[in-house]
């Protein structure tokens, strides 16, 4: 049997195009086809079956595994993922996970973190992207109660550190974050690790939100092609 590899590259909300496909490029360098799947705040504010709905794989022969390595930015990637993985299960398409990567993110199921990217906003480019944060705030912890609905991110919280806490996960992160705080992103760590995950972490201290790969390159690229050879090499008995 032969075996795809496709690294699903979640980008963070409203980011345009040609910065999220320079992960697809550098997977690419790595040896891995890729998916781009794009995020806007609208994610957040409707029902998970309506996010990525019309997004599919290439389609492969019975004889093909597929092996899908989320690359998750921020909380918008973490949202597309969920939504497409919620996708990929209804339509009962065969795949596996071997590895998650999560780049800025993800919040914690608390108050506090929204009230951190509240305090952060100011941070932002423009004046106009802080207004509009801070609207998105608003209706994002609006949205539950209005809907009756567990928020989303209880929800990703509990797939991905809980349920699937056996797959192994990077975290790649910076204590310098204004949208994201570290102890979020170390809290998820923890819970992870407390479930009897295999987690491995890198703080790059002073690099802005969503901002690593830039900031420092070789060592992001070092540390996540180190992460997927031992991880995903290992799951396919390479």
């Amino acid at each position: 049997m032969t075996v795809k590899r496709i690294a699903v590259i979640c980008g963070w909300m409203d980011a345009p195009s040609r910065p999220v496909t320079k992960y697809a490029q550098l997977y690419k360098r790595l040896g891995y086809d890729s998916v781009v799947l794009l995020s806007t705040k609208a994610d957040f504010l409707k029902h998970e079956k309506l996010v990525h709905a019309t997004t599919t794989l290439e389609s492969v022969d019975a004889r093909t595994k597929v092996e899908l390595i989320p690359h998750m930015l921020s909380n918008g990637g973490c949202r597309s993922w969920y939504c497409f993985e919620e996708h990929l299960r209804a339509r009962q398409q065969p795949y596996s996970v071997p590895a998650m990567v999560f780049d800025s993110a993800p919040y914690s199921p608390r108050l506090g973190a929204l009230a951190f990217t509240w305090r952060g906003a100011p941070f932002l480019p423009t004046l106009w992207d802080c207004v509009a944060m801070r609207a998105f705030m608003v209706a994002l912890g609006s949205y539950p109660v209005l809907t009756n609905s567990t928020d989303a991110f209880t929800l990703m919280w509990q797939r991905f550190f809980r349920e699937q806490a056996s797959i192994p996960k990077l975290f790649l992160y910076s204590s310098a974050d204004r949208v994201i705080s570290a102890v979020d992103v170390e809290a998820a760590i923890t819970e992870a690790r407390n479930h009897g995950g295999v987690v491995e972490q890198l703080d790059f201290e002073r690099s802005p939100h969503v901002a690593h790969l830039a900031y420092d390159p070789e060592r992001y690229i070092n540390v996540l092609g180190t992460f997927l050879t031992k991880h995903v090499s290992e799951y396919c008995g390479e």
